[in-house]
């Protein structure tokens, strides 16, 4: 059966891209199981972005998707570095224009990947007890649809908590 190629909106893949980031620390299996519950237009975008974007993508086990989506934002996109919660450099991603790069700290904290400025204070989080009243004046101004979550260091606290 031939698929034909999906146009994708560039709205549309944003959200996907945005998803795909943050699942590009997750093993292999969980990520597959993320991709098997999407459906027909969406699984054909986030199979795409994976195959281009993922260090290992044939241990992903992507289903066949016929053509490739094309990337609506390829066209010179600058990368942003992902470090781990160490500081150490884990690999570049593609910025996405318009959103802001951030990262999220093992205790919660969003931070901005360009300026460190924190930009979102984890209820609870040593910050916040160190700076009462902080995470009320801060959290309000927080808007998560103008940033690009490139990477999500909670992740990794969970997976060896497991």
């Amino acid at each position: 059966m031939k698929h034909r190629q999906a146009a994708a909106s560039k709205a549309e893949y944003r959200t996907l891209d945005n998803r795909v980031t943050c699942l590009l620390a997750w093993p292999p299996h969980e990520i597959s199981a993320w991709v098997q519950m999407l459906q027909g237009h969406q699984q054909q975008i986030a199979c795409s972005i994976l195959r281009r974007r993922h260090p290992r993508p044939t241990q992903l086990n992507l289903p066949a998707i016929g053509e490739e989506v094309p990337d609506p934002f390829q066209v010179n996109r600058p990368t942003v570095p992902v470090t781990s919660a160490d500081g150490r450099l884990l690999t570049k991603v593609h910025a996405v224009p318009g959103l802001t790069p951030v990262v999220i700290d093992v205790d919660g904290t969003i931070r901005c990947v360009n300026t460190g400025r924190t930009l979102w204070i984890a209820p609870g989080s040593r910050i916040d007890r160190a700076n009462p009243g902080a995470s009320e004046q801060r959290n309000s101004l927080y808007k998560p649809s103008l940033h690009q979550v490139v990477a999500d260091h909670r992740q990794h606290v969970d997976a060896v908590t497991r």
